[in-house]
């Protein structure tokens, strides 16, 4: 078996779902129905009986209608997912010094702030969370906190430890957040909330690609079931 077919199917249909499978259900099913069908009307020995026209007739007919209704089916969830839209929450984490790292597994951007020469370089970082579906008040967001020392080399700063943090989604479309240290281990405090749009730090490019990987995501969700 070629698993790179294999594996170029599963792609098509990450990205296609159920369009993939009504074009294939057409090119395949269809095909091979009406095939079978024009091989029964044309052959001459033996002739094929009416029975067996009607069996096929009925057999392509019937792969015809699926096919039309697969196609159908589709289009309308390509529209309900248009529909549905994304929902977006921004947090801003402000004030990190070059020695503090902070990560997750959410689109993150970095800005770095202007500063003058001899000055302590400050930089901010930003998270976007877009899903499908409405946040909740009290959904967690984890993220990961680094402190690298001074004299870490890089190839020493690899088995640096992080600490874990998170914030509470509070119901706001954005949040400003300021890492602010604790008896135990450092916490983000916010700094203010607002409604920001996400659109103010993100790219054209930026954009695209989230609007991409949502996409994504919905039409995984769609295969799985859920």
């Amino acid at each position: 078996m070629n698993w790179s077919v294999v594996d170029d199917l599963v792609r098509l249909a990450e990205q296609f779902g159920p369009f993939l499978f009504a074009i294939l259900f057409i090119l395949v099913v269809t095909r091979t129905a009406h095939g079978y069908y024009r091989e029964c009307n044309v052959r001459k020995d033996p002739p094929a009986s009416e029975q067996e026209r009607a069996t096929y007739r009925l057999y392509f007919i019937s792969s015809v209608w699926c096919g039309i209704i697969a196609m159908a089916l589709s289009i309308g969830w390509w529209g309900y997912a248009q529909l549905k839209g994304t929902y977006v929450y921004q947090v801003a984490i402000v004030g990190l010094g070059d020695d503090e790292i902070i990560d997750a597994d959410y689109f993150q951007k970095r800005i770095q702030r202007p500063s003058v020469p001899g000055a302590i370089a400050i930089h901010d970082i930003y998270f976007l969370m877009v899903q499908d579906e409405p946040f909740k008040v009290g959904d967690s967001f984890n993220f990961a906190y680094y402190k690298i020392p001074k004299t870490t080399t890089g190839s020493e700063a690899i088995g640096i430890a992080s600490t874990p943090i998170n914030i509470k989604y509070e119901g706001n479309k954005a949040g400003t957040y300021r890492l602010t240290p604790d008896a135990s281990s450092p916490k983000l405090t916010i700094v203010t909330s607002n409604q920001k749009s996400a659109e103010d730090f993100l790219t054209a490019d930026d954009i695209k690609m989230l609007r991409l990987r949502v996409a994504k995501s919905v039409v995984a969700r769609v295969i799985g079931g859920r």
